[in-house]
């Protein structure tokens, strides 16, 4: 059976006030008040009318460039009118017949290794408000319109999806976007970022498509694909018993790995949409549509590509750089700065290829730097060492005045201290003149005879004992000499 997936994803714009009114659009519901930044507009109180942000419409145009839309000019508002406790005039305010964004479409990378590429389409990105919150607490229901209001884009694609993993790395590049260009926080755990999965299946690709489920609310990319495989399987095992079902709505619950019915089949015409009377149609001029064409905006997509294609970087590095806007930020803020670099030093930075020294800034951001973010929950900016620190780095990386092993040992004792790589190089020794190769035989003998019993381990064919002899030897040359070099010195002398 094949499978089709299309996609309702609601983000929540990051802006400093709700989308119809001068209360704040606050981004952490946990940690507020309820019912703190409200008011009469916001609570759809009587003769309070709404008035569309400014900077909730200049981030939705942004998207609109990030998506590869076209614009509907002029577009407008609609009311979505259903009842429930949270939507106290019983209606929502949204786009359906006009949306803002139409006819986009998105590229990213299926595989982990960025080599097969993949477009899914998007229908519309529209303006949507969102509603209160309902808390149900013992025998009490309490409201809390802190949201209601709070600005949101729902994205709708066509149903090019075909698999799980292709929606979850749609979702990712999405989430990319949204971040890099300051749109949206898209945390999914915050709920700043949700999807509803529609999903049908057929037998070939020349049938109609089948009967469509709708999976509503999830919020992490592990139980999306969770959702989309028990959906598919429910549904295959419906249709080799020959049983028919409806379209219908589903919620899910992840903790039981099921999915349970909520409603049946709903469309337009339940909601009874028609044109929100309190709002005029959306008209853009000229100059506005023009800035927006000009500005910049920074597309995971393309940014991978070019990694790929001009600096040669495999998976390890683009993982690193591209894990969050900080770090990319802090990559491409040293690359771009090069030639300044070598005006304060009057000496050449980069010799060879700017892809070369790309790939010595990813190699140490890759490892220890991401490494030591993870451990500590830092961003790249909040490590123990400035970009002036690893400029002097990777100027001494460049022009190999210490061996790489060394280089290590000194980026470790950057990111732990304060202190600057040539303060590091002289406490270590890591400056005074290289061990010869007599001088190298003769402290690998040492170490040898000063450990006989791990001498006789190896002769009882324990190789692993190897590396504790290299480990003596590279301290007794404070890590002077390459340890493959010292690893054939050893096995010489034990042969």
């Amino acid at each position: 059976m094949l499978l089709t997936i299309w996609l309702e994803i609601h983000i929540k714009l990051k802006s400093e006030n709700k989308m119809f009114c001068q209360c704040k659009n606050e981004q952490n519901f946990e940690n507020l008040q309820a019912n703190t930044n409200i008011c009469p507009v916001c609570t759809w109180q009587p003769w309070a009318l709404p008035t569309l942000s400014e900077e909730v419409l200049r981030k939705a145009l942004i998207l609109w460039k990030a998506l590869n839309c076209e614009i509907n000019n002029p577009s407008q508002f609609d009311r979505k009118s259903y009842f429930y406790p949270d939507l106290p005039m019983w209606y929502q305010i949204t786009q359906l017949y006009k949306p803002t964004n139409v006819k986009g479409k998105v590229s990213f990378f299926v595989d982990n290794e960025y080599s097969q590429e993949r477009t899914i389409h998007i229908q519309d990105a529209h303006m949507e408000s969102d509603t209160g919150k309902m808390i149900h607490q013992w025998w009490e229901a309490l409201l809390d319109f802190n949201r209601a209001w709070t600005p949101l884009v729902e994205i709708v694609t066509l149903p090019d999806f075909t698999s799980a993993d292709e929606v979850v790395e749609f979702l990712k590049e999405l989430q990319r976007i949204v971040r890099y260009n300051n749109i949206a926080d898209a945390d999914m755990e915050k709920w700043q970022m949700r999807c509803d999965v529609n999903i049908s299946i057929r037998e070939k690709e020349s049938d109609p498509y089948g009967t469509r489920v709708e999976v509503k609310n999830m919020n992490s990319f592990a139980a999306i694909k969770r959702a989309i495989q028990y959906e598919y399987d429910r549904q295959s095992d419906l249709y080799n018993k020959w049983e028919k079902f409806d379209q219908q709505t589903r919620g899910r619950d992840d903790t039981k790995w099921e999915s349970y019915l909520m409603r049946s089949k709903e469309d337009a015409l339940d909601y009874r949409y028609f044109p929100e009377p309190d709002l005029p149609p959306l008209l853009l001029d000229d100059s506005t549509l023009q800035h927006l064409s000009a500005s910049i905006l920074e597309i995971p997509y393309r940014i991978i590509k070019k990694f790929k294609q001009e600096f040669w970087f495999h998976k390890e590095y683009i993982n690193a750089i591209i894990s969050d806007k900080e770090t990319l930020d802090y990559f491409l803020d040293i690359l771009s700065h090069c030639e300044k670099w070598n005006e304060k030093t009057n000496a050449p930075l980069i010799k060879g290829d700017l892809g070369g020294f790309a790939k010595l800034i990813a190699k140490r951001i890759s490892w220890p730097i991401s490494a030591r973010m993870k451990e500590n929950f830092k961003s790249i900016n909040e490590l123990n060492f400035t970009k002036d620190k690893f400029q002097q780095f990777l100027k001494i990386a460049q022009e190999w005045k210490i061996l790489d092993n060394q280089l290590k040992i000194v980026m470790d004792e950057m990111i732990k201290t304060w202190k600057n790589p040539e303060e590091i190089i002289k406490e270590k020794g890591f400056d005074k003149p290289a061990i010869d190769n007599n001088e190298l035989e003769n402290i690998v003998k040492l170490v040898l005879q000063e450990n006989p019993a791990i001498v006789e381990q190896y002769k009882w064919w324990k190789t692993t004992t190897l590396w504790f002899f290299v480990w003596q030897v590279m301290k007794k040359t404070w890590w002077k000499v390459d340890p493959k070099t010292v690893w054939d010195k050893i096995i010489k002398e034990l042969s």
